[in-house]
C-alpha cells in the first residue's frame, strides 16, 4: 500500500473525526463528570482540578479538530458547494466560541469550589453563585451541542451530494444526529438529557468516519 495514500488530505478527515470522537468520550463522559460528583461541583470540582482542567484543554482541541475539518470540506467543496461548505465552517466555528466560554466555566467552577471548601461557615452563602454559575455552564454546553448537532448534520447533508457514504448508512447516520439535536434540545427546556438517545450516533459516527478513512473523499 502506498504510504502517501494512506494519508492523503481526502482520508484526513476520516481520521480527525476518529480522534475527536475519542477525545469526546473522555472529555463528556469521564472527566466532566468528576466535577459534579454526588455532592455537587461545589464539594468536587477543586479536588478534580486537574480532570477539570484534562477536559477543557480536550473540549478545545475538539473544537479545533471540527474546524479543521470544516476547512478542509471547504477547500475540497467550496467551488461546488459553496453556501453548504461556508455554513458548515460558521458553525464550527460557532462552537469554537461556545467551548471557550464553557470551558472558563469549568475553571470558574473550580476556583469557586476552591473557595467554598476553604471557607465552610459560609457555605449557605456560596450557594446562589453556585447556581448560576451551573446554568451558565449549562446554557453554553447545550448550545455548543446544538451548533455541533447542526453543524453534523450539514456534514452529512455534503457527504451526500458528493456520494461519500453509502446510502444507508447515511440515512442512519443522519437520522441519529437528528436524534442527537432533539435530546440536546430537552436541555433548553428544562428536561434531563436521555443519554440513551445519543447511543445510535455514537455507534454510527465512528463508522462512517472509518469508512472516510479507509474510501476517502470522492471529487
Amino acid at each position: 500500500m502506498n504510504p502517501s495514500r494512506t494519508y492523503s488530505p481526502n482520508r484526513l478527515i476520516g481520521g480527525l473525526m476518529l480522534l475527536s470522537f475519542a477525545l469526546g468520550i473522555l472529555s463528556n463522559f469521564a472527566l466532566q463528570p468528576l466535577a459534579w460528583g454526588k455532592a455537587g461541583f461545589l464539594a468536587a470540582a477543586a479536588p478534580q482540578g486537574a480532570a477539570i482542567g484534562g477536559a477543557v484543554l480536550m473540549d478545545l482541541t475538539l473544537a479545533l479538530l471540527g474546524l479543521w475539518i470544516s476547512v478542509l470540506l471547504r477547500q475540497r467543496y467550496g467551488d461546488r458547494q459553496p453556501l453548504l461548505t461556508l455554513f458548515c465552517l460558521a458553525l464550527s466555528a460557532a462552537e469554537l466560541a461556545l467551548c471557550l466560554v464553557e470551558g472558563s466555566a469549568l475553571m470558574a467552577m473550580r476556583t469557586l469550589s476552591a473557595s467554598y471548601l476553604a471557607h465552610p461557615q459560609l457555605a449557605e452563602a456560596y450557594t446562589p453563585a453556585a447556581d448560576l454559575l451551573k446554568g451558565l455552564r449549562n446554557g453554553f454546553h447545550y448550545s455548543g451541542k446544538a451548533f455541533g448537532g447542526l453543524g453534523l448534520l450539514l456534514f452529512f447533508v455534503l457527504l451526500a451530494r458528493a456520494a461519500a457514504l453509502p446510502l444507508a448508512l447515511l440515512g442512519l447516520v443522519m437520522a441519529a444526529t437528528v436524534l442527537q439535536i432533539v435530546t440536546v434540545a430537552q436541555g433548553f427546556v428544562g428536561q434531563e438529557a436521555n443519554l440513551l438517545m445519543l447511543a445510535p450516533l455514537g455507534l454510527l459516527y465512528p463508522v462512517a468516519a472509518a469508512w472516510l478513512l479507509w474510501r476517502g473523499l470522492p471529487r
